[in-house]
């Protein structure tokens, strides 16, 4: 497993108040069935005109081809460069339930 975090910064024209919905649509229509996105958390800051995402992705190719994708191909010509990180992931909590990808291995400290 693997996160992304993404970041665009937005106009100082944006009108803040359409972000949440603008997010909700963006998540029912373009990325609810996409390939390997196990999860996405659409997040904004209007103080730092921050918009973007934390994504977990089940490989990095995924992450890679996303990248090279139109949708973010879209939205740098729409606002200019992200700012992105990937990380690999080494245990995922959801809802009370741990997750440890496959290629990850733990060791137990003794005693």
């Amino acid at each position: 497993m693997f996160t992304l975090t993404m970041r665009f910064t937005l106009p100082e024209d944006t009108d803040w108040s359409k972000i949440p919905a603008l997010m909700e649509d963006r998540a029912r229509t373009i990325y609810i069935d996409m390939p390997g996105l196990i999860s996405k958390a659409f997040i904004y800051d209007a103080e730092t005109r921050e918009y973007g995402g934390n994504y977990l992705w089940e490989r990095r190719e995924q992450i890679d081809a996303f990248l090279k994708s139109d949708i973010v191909a879209g939205a740098r010509k729409k606002f200019g460069e992200p700012t992105y990180r990937v990380h690999q992931v080494a245990a995922y909590l959801d809802r009370g339930k741990v997750y440890v990808p496959a290629a990850v291995t733990t060791s137990r400290p003794a005693g």
